[in-house]
């Protein structure tokens, strides 16, 4: 009797483990067959080296692991990007700051804002060839120049003209699509166009013009010390949904920093998106922006993602006055630090 009761004993024991464990993996299938939340970006232009870091972050599994399935969509330029952002239409964007600023200005109801810095100087640039002899600002006074509406150079070209002492009456303008901008220049078309340094140098190089035959006037060489490129959301995606923000943002930390200390797997992520892409200008892309916009004495010391009060004020004064705003905006107006990752996870590799 003794050993029939023992074997019950263990019997019913065995039982009731295997249907606690039965219990406890029905839970963990429940858990992680859990639908992931979408969100849509918006990039800063077509797919290339410039967004590369964001298909690294991808392919690596940093926005599954924040219970994201991210969609990812290209633009016209950072008007474009504000515009979207703007509508609600889109929950996060790469795009100009400033831009954004100038957008919400006029438009308060449907104000995102910034939340992590990625450009720490300004890629903002006029760009000719040397036989224009555009070698000064005020050599732009009565020329021709080519630039897309959307884009954040054209956007900012008034704020630049103030300070360099360009008069914008003189200045005649043919206006085409971000992707038909170099052409303007290579057909002779324009004697400038507008843009940022890395995608219309890469352009012309890719259409076989001499790296010294071509000439940038910086905006940041005149004064115009802005910030530039950085993650954006949606008013709707921060009053909804902060932690959504928060793992977007951490996911695509990760990505850029990983694409710092790997160029060159970002461009291998960047080819299984967009299987037409030239790996080998799209690397020297991505270089070129990691060495002359993103890795800066500020960036190396703060680490990546935030921006430094005093001189992003100073900036908003400057644009305020350029663009003619209603009102100057505050730097909480303009930049939310709110959901900033770690340290260790911005810091420069």
């Amino acid at each position: 009797m003794n050993a029939v009761n023992g074997w019950a004993r263990g019997w019913s024991r065995g039982w009731i483990g295997r249907l606690i464990a039965v219990v406890a993996g029905s839970v963990l299938a429940l858990g992680t067959s859990t639908a992931a939340t979408l969100v849509k970006v918006t990039l800063n232009a077509p797919f290339d080296g410039s967004n590369a870091a964001f298909f690294l972050a991808q392919q690596k599994g940093y926005y599954a692991a924040e219970g994201l399935d991210v969609q990812f969509d290209p633009s016209g330029g950072s008007g474009e990007v504000a515009t979207r952002i703007g509508s609600g239409a889109y929950d996060f964007g790469f795009g100009d700051v400033n831009v954004l600023m100038e957008f919400n200005a006029k438009n308060p109801s449907a104000a995102g804002k910034a939340v992590y810095m990625l450009y720490y100087r300004s890629p903002l640039s006029v760009a000719s060839f040397a036989k224009a002899g555009i070698n000064k600002p005020t050599d732009l006074n009565g020329r021709k120049l080519g630039g897309a509406l959307t884009d954040g150079a054209f956007k900012l070209f008034p704020a630049y003209a103030e300070l360099a002492g360009v008069k914008p009456e003189t200045v005649k303008w043919e206006y085409g699509d971000l992707r038909l901008r170099e052409v303007m220049l290579l057909k002779g078309d324009v004697d400038a166009v507008l843009g940022f340094d890395s995608t219309m140098y890469f352009s012309f190089v890719r259409q076989g013009i001499k790296p010294e035959d071509i000439k940038f006037l910086y905006y940041a060489d005149i004064g115009l010390d802005i910030y530039g490129n950085g993650i954006v959301v949606s008013k709707k995606m921060l009053d909804s949904n902060p932690a959504t923000v928060k793992g977007f943002v951490a996911a695509t930390a990760k990505g850029w920093r990983d694409a710092i200390a790997n160029p060159g797997a970002a461009i291998a992520a960047l080819k299984g998106k967009s299987a037409l892409v030239d790996e080998k200008l799209e690397l020297a892309k991505l270089e070129w922006l990691i060495k002359n916009q993103i890795v800066t004495g500020e960036s190396r010391a703060d680490g990546m993602g935030g921006v430094r009060a005093d001189r992003m004020n100073k900036a908003i004064d400057t644009l305020t006055k350029a663009f003619a705003l209603p009102a100057k905006p505050k730097l909480e107006d303009v930049f939310n630090s709110a959901f900033l990752p770690p340290a260790d996870i911005r810091k420069l590799p």
